[in-house]
């Protein structure tokens, strides 16, 4: 099967990955008129087959074999963040179509490795950063585009909640560090938001819960972007003030102003110097439409050649970022991005 578009107009997606998550992204599916679920598969018989049955599609308990079996266009990738690269260099050989939930990968040296895949092999890959595309996100770059603003000199996101790390969000190995859980979408929304970053330096936190996970309890992380301006992004799980919901507040000066938002009331405030302030209040920041985004994107992309809202580069931006944050900590040095190719340090050691 090559990669090429399908002969139907709805597009067949087969889905790697029957967990919690799988299970929700089966009903993300259901409500794209395009898309249509065609098969499961996981390692864990029992989950494979229990949301197979309810779908009322055929299982695997490899992708591998799915892959040779299942009669699909593209897959959907739910799984650890360990397992990701192989499972979509394998469907790009296999011809079928990636939609990949972030985060990516663990490295950039694997995020390549499933770029170059789907290059090779003609297929689309798209990793599922929906976060850029929820009100809130929206509100702010608005806000940042306020006549008389100036140009974005820093930029600070509070992410500190309350939450217990359970199933493989608690092993560094299988999912990468706090920050591929809880940072990865506000490291993608700060891309989105100020471009590209040049520099990245961060430090870990004291580790006072070995019982909750394997990883880091805090972690501070200084961006540089190479616009110039400098942004610091803090995450902690400790924190029983806030929830996950009203966490991740961002504050951002600018030449001559300032843009706040405040995730507790679901405000953005914008205020150029010796003005009043401007307050907008949203009336949610719901994930349904930025999920139907992302995926009405996929199958636009896939079906039609449309230009799609993010791509395998997208996902592997981000990585890169998160990447060199635990290098940073591990070597207690600053890290000048793009990463080398074949980066694994320090996930390698």
């Amino acid at each position: 099967m090559s990669g090429s578009v399908p002969d139907s107009s709805r597009l067949r997606i087969a889905l790697v990955g029957a967990g919690g998550f799988g299970t929700y992204t089966c009903e993300l599916i259901d409500r794209q008129p395009e898309i249509y679920l065609v098969g499961v598969a996981d390692t864990d018989a029992g989950k494979a087959r229990r949301l197979a049955r309810d779908r009322d599609v055929p299982f695997w308990t490899d992708h591998r074999a799915l892959l040779d079996e299942c009669d699909c266009d593209a897959v959907a990738i739910v799984t650890t963040h360990s397992t990701h690269r192989d499972i979509a260099v394998d469907a790009a050989a296999a011809g079928r179509h990636i939609f990949c939930e972030k985060t990516m990968a663990i490295t950039v040296a694997d995020c390549h490795d499933m770029v170059e895949a789907a290059d090779v092999h003609g297929v689309k890959l798209m990793v599922g950063h929906k976060r850029r595309f929820r009100p809130a996100s929206g509100a702010i770059r608005r806000a940042l585009a306020t006549v008389g603003m100036g140009r974005p000199l820093a930029v600070n996101v509070r992410g500190f909640f309350g939450r217990r790390i359970t199933g493989f969000w608690r092993e560094r190995s299988l999912c990468g560090g706090l920050l591929y859980w809880a940072g990865v979408h506000d490291v993608d929304t700060l891309r989105y938001l100020f471009g590209e970053v040049a520099s990245v330096y961060a430090e870990l936190g004291p580790k006072q819960r070995p019982e909750v996970s394997d990883q880091e309890d805090a972690i501070s992380v200084v961006l540089t972007f190479r616009s110039g301006m400098v942004g610091s992004l803090q995450v902690s799980t400790f924190y029983p003030m806030a929830t996950y919901q009203t966490a991740f507040g961002f504050d951002i000066v600018c030449e001559r102003g300032g843009v706040s938002y405040n995730p507790h009331d679901l405000t953005v405030t914008t205020q150029i110097e010796d003005q009043p302030p401007g307050v907008v209040r949203l009336k949610h920041n719901s994930p349904d439409g930025a999920y139907d985004k992302e995926w009405s994107s996929f199958a636009a992309w896939v079906l039609r050649d449309e230009a799609p809202v993010l791509t395998g580069e997208d996902g592997l931006r981000c990585v890169e970022i998160l990447q060199a944050a635990y290098l940073s900590a591990a070597t207690r040095t600053r890290v000048d991005l793009p990463l080398d190719r074949n980066e694994r340090r320090p996930f390698d050691e």
